[in-house]
């Protein structure tokens, strides 16, 4: 008896310095363990965190329950050759579905099998709130997929599942008056897309309104304006933009740190030069007085020419290139 619940403890020790491995070693976030005491089928949170050389708190936190074991846990079906099969028991299952369920944010089950490899043993993962999660030829077994490997580029995959809330709270909010905004005028002989015009011209002809406090001065011209009302482009996203411009500009000049877009296009010129084009954003909660606030994304286009004869010389232009809402929610400012 002894040897036996010295094993369990060995196991589950096991399992969770492998969890706590990835989370703290890999993806720089942070990790509390509970008290073995305390049993109620979670083991630790995973508090999430962006960045790896100065990680920031998102705010996200995923509940971990872990399980260890690959001689015991682990009853493969036949049927389901793409899971791991995790049995726990059907009472087991029933009794805390409902403490999954409660949890203030996800509730992930961590399957180590310390069978394969005891010092760096594989681990799997799989979303407890998932209805599909339990076999349905058995309910005792919990079905995690063989893809869903706990490693280190599923980090993507949790902070999507704590949703943006919690990256939101991260954001700056800016709580905009009429004045600052295009809101368009009634009348029979007023347009909207004139309207625009004239408020993003201004824009354009005032120095003042296009400089970043993070990228300094934005070139605001046709680059953007052609961009935003392309023909192909759905009529009610340029409605949209139009009637977000005044958010842009103001976004433009208050922001104070940017996110990069996607991938960077190099081209390498003979004389040994780089060009490269990629694209940065502006992200903000914004406050209106007159509607639900929303999350707004400014879309910016930069050119920049390296020159490695020339370090720390290079030739940069940014453009204004769109602007749109990424989520509409209550503001909580």
């Amino acid at each position: 008896m002894m040897s036996a619940k010295l094993g369990n403890k060995v196991k589950e020790q096991i399992g969770i310095n492998r969890v706590r491995i990835v989370v703290q070693n890999l993806w720089c976030c942070g990790w509390q363990q509970y008290g073995a005491e305390n049993d109620d089928a979670v083991d630790g949170v995973i508090l999430m965190r962006r960045g790896e050389k100065n990680p920031t708190d998102t705010g996200g936190v995923v509940y971990v329950q872990v399980k260890c074991g690959g001689d015991g846990y682990r009853e493969d079906q036949k049927q389901y050759p793409d899971h791991i099969g995790v049995a726990i028991g059907k009472e087991y299952i029933e009794k805390h579905r409902s403490r999954w369920a409660r949890v203030p944010g996800p509730m992930v089950l961590v399957f180590v099998d310390d069978t394969i490899n005891r010092e760096n043993p594989p681990a799997w993962w799989v979303n407890l709130r998932d209805p599909k999660c339990v076999s349905p030829t058995n309910g005792g077994i919990i079905l995690v997929p063989k893809t869903q490997e706990f490693k280190h580029h599923v980090k993507s995959e949790f902070h999507r599942l704590c949703g943006p809330g919690g990256v939101d709270r991260l954001l700056p909010t800016f709580s905009l008056s009429r004045k600052e905004l295009l809101i368009p005028k009634l009348g029979r002989n007023e347009s909207l897309r004139n309207d625009a015009w004239d408020f993003y011209k201004s824009w354009r002809d005032t120095e003042e309104l296009r400089i970043s406090p993070c990228l300094g001065e934005i070139l605001i011209n046709r680059v953007g304006w052609k961009h935003m009302t392309r023909q192909w482009r759905a009529s009610e996203r340029i409605v949209q933009s139009w009637t977000l411009l005044g958010v842009a500009q103001q976004m433009v000049m208050r922001c104070e740190d940017y996110y990069n877009l996607g991938h960077a296009k190099h081209t390498t010129f003979v004389d040994g030069n780089t060009h490269v084009i990629d694209y940065l954003g502006l992200r903000a909660k914004i406050a209106f007085p007159h509607r639900d606030g929303c999350v707004a994304q400014v879309v910016l286009k930069r050119s920049r020419l390296l020159c490695p004869k020339y370090v720390g010389q290079e030739r940069q232009k940014i453009w204004f290139y769109s602007i749109y809402e990424m989520r509409r929610g209550r503001s909580e400012a």
